[in-house]
């Protein structure tokens, strides 16, 4: 018997080894797996985050310019929203009398395209005149022409999908060729309590109205005079539905105006930081959602509202078709015909970049060769494209020579639109001269011009 085995540690067999080793340690290969998983659970909730703010928060969205190029993450905010980024809801009055049952099939008394550019902070309004003639699609393939205030109407007797708002939303969207992501329907008659929520609302009159028999009932037995003086006016709702509803001593576009300026006055009210108080936002919410019928999902509001306090009025551009319609019957009916082509002039300023807008650069396009009206040949084309008209001026180039390439020349410092104009005349951005300090080599305006656009015998004016 050997008596030093009784002091010797006894040897562990190989597996039982191996964990007595392994005690108090992490495997490697554990280790690994728990920081992949981690970083893989991050990646996701990175990914989700980055793109659902895009719902969540249009124009406020995350921006993480580190991790942007990762495939899947939002790489943040362009400097302007392209046309299918954009967010376009059709707004429609009902024109209800007090007394008439809610829910009952009616025409839509206003009706108006609202357009968010998210990136920019710019917005639009585009106003379609009820009288407006169209083609209504008919649920069945087809389309019959009828004035565009009878869609609504017409949605529900037809059984048309999405009822009045899924019909007035296709009818805007073939005939005017724009995207209609939501719309909201205001009842004219609930929409005073939303008035008088906000504390009412300020005005601004801009001429003196009067009607010696407004009614607001059916049978307008009662008749009463209304008359409203230029100016600033505070309006609770009540008096606020008699400016929208009045008709007297003026046509549907100063109507359509004016209901126009009371829906942005109550907006205004509705977003001032004493309204998004919790108590009093919540209150304004309830009567919101008993005056306006909408498919903005509730989720969706907070952002949207985000976003509107976000865009200044300056930055809102108000397109009426009033210019783009004529007068005429169909049948025994008045009714406004289109004309389509100056229709599109204006759906182009309806959509315009918004970063141009905001350089808001003056443009002189300058004949530098010997082909006469080219340069009112291009500028014409960039008035097709949404570009303001009274931004652009005309002339020959001031150096008496003949050019062979096209230039342009920023003066002032506003290289968005400046490229924005190569592009438009299929020129590479190298055609584009910053001029800073020395202006002897460049041509010398004839106006007060922010970009001078010099027209080569190399310039080719595109289709419209």
């Amino acid at each position: 018997m050997d008596l030093r085995r009784g002091f010797q540690r006894e040897d562990y067999p190989p597996d039982d080894e191996e964990r007595a080793r392994g005690r108090g340690q992490w495997s490697p290969l554990l280790i690994f797996g728990i920081a992949l998983f981690a970083a893989a659970t991050f990646y996701f909730a990175l990914v989700v985050a980055t793109q659902a703010d895009k719902f969540f928060l249009p124009g406020n969205e995350i921006d993480l310019p580190g991790l942007s190029r990762l495939p899947g993450v939002d790489s943040g905010q362009p400097e302007a929203a392209s046309i299918e980024e954009r967010i376009n809801i059709l707004v429609m009055g009902l024109d209800r009398r007090v007394d008439e049952p809610k829910g009952n099939p009616t025409r839509t008394d206003t009706m108006f395209v609202v357009t968010l550019d998210p990136y920019s902070k710019t917005a639009g309004v585009f106003s379609i005149p009820r009288d407006l003639w169209v083609e209504i699609p008919d649920g069945e393939g087809g389309y019959f022409k009828e004035r565009i205030n009878v869609a609504y109407e017409y949605g529900p007797l037809k059984n048309y999908p999405g009822g009045g708002p899924g019909l007035a939303m296709a009818t805007v969207e073939h005939n005017f060729d724009m995207k209609i992501d939501h719309y909201v329907v205001l009842d004219f008659v609930g929409f005073m309590e939303l008035v008088d929520a906000v504390g009412g609302i300020d005005v601004d009159v801009k001429e003196a109205i009067w009607d010696p028999s407004y009614c607001n009932t059916t049978d307008c037995s009662d008749f009463q005079q209304v008359y409203f003086e230029p100016g600033l006016q505070h309006m609770d709702g009540e008096l606020a539905l008699q400016y929208v509803r009045i008709r007297y001593g003026s046509d549907d576009l100063d109507r359509i105006e004016r209901q126009q300026d009371v829906i942005r006055a109550t907006l205004d009210a509705a977003l001032s930081a004493e309204m998004l108080i919790p108590n009093r936002a919540v209150s304004i919410y309830n009567k919101f959602r008993d005056a306006v019928d909408t498919d903005v999902s509730a989720f969706k509001v907070p952002g949207l509202a985000l976003l509107a306090q976000d865009i200044p009025p300056e930055s809102i551009v108000n397109i009426s078709l009033a210019s783009a319609v004529q007068g005429g019957f169909a049948g025994d009916a008045a009714v406004l015909f289109p004309i389509w082509e100056q229709v599109e002039v204006l759906k182009a300023q309806l959509f315009f970049d918004g970063e141009l807008r905001s350089e808001a650069a003056f443009v002189e396009v300058q004949n530098g060769t010997q082909t006469p009206g080219l340069a009112t040949s291009v500028t014409d084309y960039l008035t097709k494209q949404g570009f303001p008209e009274t931004d652009l001026t005309i002339a020959n180039a001031t150096d008496g020579v003949d050019h062979q390439q096209t230039l342009i020349y920023d003066l002032a410092g506003k290289p968005y639109t400046a490229k924005k104009l190569a592009a438009w005349l299929g020129l590479p951005t190298s055609r584009v001269q910053e001029v800073r300090g020395d202006t002897t080599s460049v041509p010398v305006p004839e106006s007060a011009a922010d970009i001078v656009v010099v027209l080569g015998t190399d310039a080719r004016v595109p289709e419209s």
